[in-house]
């Protein structure tokens, strides 16, 4: 019998990269938040992926970006982002191959490079988007990039000592990004195999038929946010949550009351809107959402409130966002 292996790999980018549309292409389902708008994640969500005798454990993070002046919410994403690096046993750096590296993406890489321990790779997505040859210009734009901060990098570390002894150079895979759409099975399954190859030996940590370590009720509230990104405007649904009050299973029926917290009066006359019309739009759409994912029929009860400033309050952050553990 083959040795089981088992191993995470991080998710890490600037905002709208693809990194939980990625996830969700491996794991074959939704369980991470999508949509078109940046910063949809909010924190680490874990996914549970059986490739053969592998185990691989995404974890997907929220877009790392700058943080100053903005509010407490948006240090507790990065911070929630850079945390998974310590943990993992190989890192994907994901870039949009028809933006194209960025000043951005080289400030963040370099300061990936310099705080992991475990092999980096870089992760060309949406290759889908656009033709082949705006891609192939792309890639090789980001190459150059990510060769010359790997030598900023290692030149840095050659500088340093720990307990007297020089630290060891970078280990990224390769200065050409890994090239892929999300939307393509065949390259889905190509990544997937790459990913397993790279896994320790180790038992499997979860149980085969897990998906994740998120308790049911966090996957219903993300996708009942998914919704709030989807269906309302540029600004609101970055300071909604989404807290689901009940979870209740009646055999073939799924009970689920939730609450949309947002900050201001006026944001909860949007979310209702006139005469209550978005909000059972969102409800609607995000029932058909819980349905297809739990795979019975459901009865979804949105409630929206008013909770002030709670994308500046560690307490509430900690409980509509699940980011009590982040150190600023």
């Amino acid at each position: 019998m083959q040795n089981k292996k088992c191993g995470y790999v991080a998710l890490l980018g600037r905002p709208n990269a693809g990194k939980s549309t990625l996830m969700n292409a491996c794991l074959g389902t939704k369980l991470a938040v999508v949509s078109a708008k940046p910063q949809t994640t909010r924190n680490r969500i874990l996914g549970i992926c059986p490739i053969d005798d592998t185990q691989v454990l995404f974890l997907d993070t929220p877009g790392i970006h700058k943080t100053n002046g903005l509010p407490k919410l948006n240090v507790k994403m990065t911070s929630a982002a850079w945390a998974v690096v310590a943990d993992a046993n190989l890192v994907c750096y994901l870039v949009d191959a028809i933006e194209g590296w960025t000043e951005e993406d080289s400030v963040f890489f370099k300061k990936l490079l310099a705080l992991a321990a475990v092999p980096v790779v870089v992760v060309a997505t949406k290759s889908d988007k656009t033709k082949a040859d705006v891609v192939d210009v792309n890639v090789q734009g980001m190459s150059e990039k990510i060769a010359l901060c790997r030598t900023e990098v290692n030149e840095q570390l050659a500088t340093e000592t720990v307990a007297g002894e020089k630290t060891k150079a970078v280990t990224l895979f390769s200065n050409t990004p890994y090239v892929l759409s999300a939307k393509r099975p065949e390259e889905v399954q190509k990544f997937r195999l790459f990913l397993a190859s790279h896994m320790p030996t180790s038992p499997w940590l979860f149980d085969a038929d897990d998906l994740t370590d998120r308790p049911q009720q966090f996957v219903c509230g993300e996708l009942i946010r998914e919704q709030l990104f989807r269906q309302l405007g540029q600004e609101l649904p970055y300071s909604a949550a989404v807290k689901v009050e009940r979870f209740e299973n009646r055999g073939r029926l799924a009970v689920i009351q939730a609450s949309v917290i947002v900050h201001k009066d006026n944001h909860k006359a949007m979310v209702i809107g006139a005469r209550g019309a978005r909000i059972k739009a969102i409800g609607q759409a995000a029932r058909m959402s819980l349905e297809k994912h739990l795979e019975r029929q459901v009865h979804l009860e949105l409630f929206v409130k008013v909770q002030s400033n709670w994308i500046d309050s560690d307490s509430l952050l900690a409980e509509y966002a699940g980011l009590d553990k982040m150190e600023e």
